[in-house]
């Protein structure tokens, strides 16, 4: 009786490998020719794929290599594609993974975007044959089982990403994803992978939005379905929540005290020792060195949520009202804290940076938009928030809900007072100045007066003005500097001339003209060194301020014996008002509105970090699983909704 082969074949004495690696390697060899038998390829398929053996096998061939094999790579695309048809699970299943790893492999290559199409499909069958590899990946996403599904969600998400700089991620855009990726988000079974499906959905409405038309951008801009965006909301706040204790794990910056001998408590058992090694060799350097890797790839997830926020002014409200029970922190409560964290530390890497920058559009388009405005600082959507601390100085600590406008100005004042440095990021100043101005701007205009540590503040903006007086020669020439500037100067002159609109009492008003008063000679210093102009302009506006009190305290002093305390001049503060006279600068609180194409070369550079990120995460296998299935939510008004219910 003849016995079945097994799947198991023995190469050399004393070592088994898996029978679908002795079929990779006689398939990928010099000289090879693509079997031509449906046997070989039922067996191909039907033995379990094995994706790192497939994968080292690949990357030993140069890209010379793979356009003479190209006829090989062709074939297996090509049955691969044919074989996701197939009835039996399995072999959809590693025809999936199969075709994943050969399709990251080859364009992992230095091949030009026409090489890549000749070496995995044919220039002459592109159109038709990776059009039917795509329409098969959305049937299963859409009918397929839960397992099955979610497979092909991870494929198509590493396939876009491979093909994010090629031709061929064209064929995901013109093939309309969106309700499929919906339904994955919707359904129960499938809503832990939301992370996966709103990254794709992210990646894919970035791609070329400036340049042409992209069909996602539409079908973000008219979505309303509010269960679909509670549950995006959910997932969106988890991961950052997650984010941003990776942060904390570094450093535990908790508000009872930092100190090094705090870093990586966070950690457990075996990991935990191994960082305190490393932290009593040399705790800055080590700390220094952890944040760096930082933030974690999960933050590709900010790309999609920018994205859907700039789109959809409904989803930004939904992203501002939504609350999970039991928990303080709401999902834009931990979006705020996490980007505090971005911002402090966006100066380390430039992949930092873009994600900083990109927290910070965020915050600005919300603040712009007079609804999403008004729901900052509403009592129904006030949230605890967890702000970074871990580099000094600290802002003070508050505990409990607060307006979650706050927490925006704690994050701001935070990217303003951790980001200094001779080789300054102008762009990223000008971004935070600006929204600090819109905030103020707002306030004015909806006439809320807001109790918040104002003094901390004008203490920030006022070192930054410091800063760049002393570091002028350094900064003078780079570009924006004059912008920088006089934004920055704006922001105290509408302060100072639309104080009592917004701040929370008489004590806050005189606080800001004390810090004024402070500075001394410095915005007289400001001007000289970069030739700015005192009438009739911003700066000159605020010296008036100061040389009207300076006098004022001039006078007093002449009939004080002794320096005056701080009781004196707050008397002389409040008594100068009413001599006091502060020129109108028309248009102080106008500011033009969020632009993406102003943001044109940075989206495009975000977008591609994003990618980048995914993959990395595809390749690790490292995917967060968020359950927003069971998360019952409640909008701004109080209304529970879960489990997918309709509204």
């Amino acid at each position: 009786m003849a016995t079945l082969e097994s799947p198991l074949v023995r190469v050399e004495r004393g070592s088994l490998q898996p029978k679908i690696i002795g079929l990779y390697q006689q398939l990928f060899k010099e000289g090879a020719k693509a079997p031509e038998t449906d046997g070989f390829w039922v067996e191909f398929f039907i033995l379990k794929a094995n994706p790192s053996a497939l994968s080292v096998i690949l990357e030993g061939f140069s890209a010379e290599d793979l356009l003479q094999m190209q006829g090989i790579a062709q074939t297996v695309f090509t049955r691969g594609v044919r074989s996701l048809s197939d009835s039996n699970p399995a072999i959809v299943a590693n025809a999936m993974e199969t075709l994943t790893i050969l399709i990251r492999e080859i364009l992992a290559k230095q091949l030009t975007s026409s090489e890549v199409i000749t070496v995995l499909v044919g220039l002459d069958r592109v159109d038709r044959e990776f059009m039917v590899f795509v329409d098969a990946l959305e049937r299963i996403m859409r009918t397929g089982s839960t397992n099955m599904r979610i497979a092909a969600l991870r494929a198509t998400l590493s396939t876009v990403c491979c093909t994010y700089k090629t031709s061929l991620i064209n064929f995901f855009i013109q093939r309309d994803l969106f309700p499929v990726l919906v339904q994955i988000i919707y359904d129960d079974a499938t809503t832990s992978h939301t992370f996966e499906a709103f990254v794709l959905l992210g990646v894919l409405s970035n791609y070329d939005k400036l340049e042409s038309y992209n069909p996602y951008q539409t079908r973000l801009a008219d979505f309303v379905d509010e269960s679909v965006m509670q549950k995006i909301v959910v997932s969106i706040g988890k991961i950052c929540k997650e984010a941003r204790e990776e942060y904390i794990a570094v450093a535990d910056d908790a508000a009872d005290g930092f100190s090094l001998e705090s870093m990586f408590s966070s950690y457990s058992g075996l990991a935990r020792r191994a960082k305190s090694a490393l932290l009593q060799q040399d705790p800055q350097m080590t700390a220094n060195s952890a944040l760096a890797h930082l933030p974690p790839l999960s933050a590709a997830i900010l790309l999609a949520t920018s994205n859907f926020v700039q789109a959809n002014k409904f989803f930004s409200q939904v992203l501002i009202e939504t609350k999970t029970v039991a928990q303080e922190e709401t999902p834009f409560g931990s979006y705020v804290s996490f980007s505090s964290y971005l911002l402090q530390h966006q100066h380390r890497s430039e992949r930092h940076a873009c994600y900083a920058r990109l927290a910070m559009l965020v915050h600005r388009i919300l603040v712009e938009d007079p609804i999403a405005m008004q729901k900052l600082v509403s009592i129904e959507c006030r949230s605890s928030m967890r702000l970074c601390r871990q580099r000094q100085p600290c802002l003070p600590f508050v505990k409990g809900e607060r307006f979650l406008i706050e927490g925006v100005l704690d994050a701001l004042i935070g990217a303003v007072d951790h980001n200094m440095k001779r080789a300054l990021d102008v762009p990223m100043y000008i971004l935070t100045i600006g929204t600090i101005q819109r905030v103020i701007s707002q306030l004015k205009r909806l006439r809320i007066r807001l109790k918040y540590h104002w003094s901390e503040l004008w203490k920030s903006i006022f070192s930054f003005l410091r800063f760049i007086t002393v570091s002028y020669k350094h900064l003078r020439g780079i570009q924006g500097m004059p912008i920088l500037i006089d934004d920055t100067i704006r922001v105290l002159v509408l302060a100072f001339s639309a104080g009592e609109a917004f701040l929370s009492g008489a004590a806050d008003y005189d606080d800001l003209f004390y810090k004024l008063i402070e500075t001394g000679e410095l915005l007289t210093k400001l001007s000289t060194v970069y030739d700015m102009p005192r009438e009739h302009s911003s700066i000159g506006t605020l010296i008036s301020i100061s040389e009207h009190y300076h006098n004022l305290i001039k006078e007093r002093s002449m009939f004080s014996s002794g320096h005056l305390s701080s009781e004196q001049v707050s008397d002389i503060i409040k008594s100068g008002y009413d001599t006091l006279s502060i020129s109108a600068q028309q248009g102080i609180d106008y500011w033009d509105r969020y632009r993406e194409s102003d943001e044109r070369v940075f989206l495009k550079r975000i977008g591609w970090v994003a990618v980048v990120d995914a993959q990395e995460l595809l390749g690790r296998k490292l995917l967060p699983n968020v359950d927003t299935s069971n998360a019952i939510v409640t909008n701004g008004n109080g209304i529970y909704v879960g489990n997918g219910s309709e509204h």
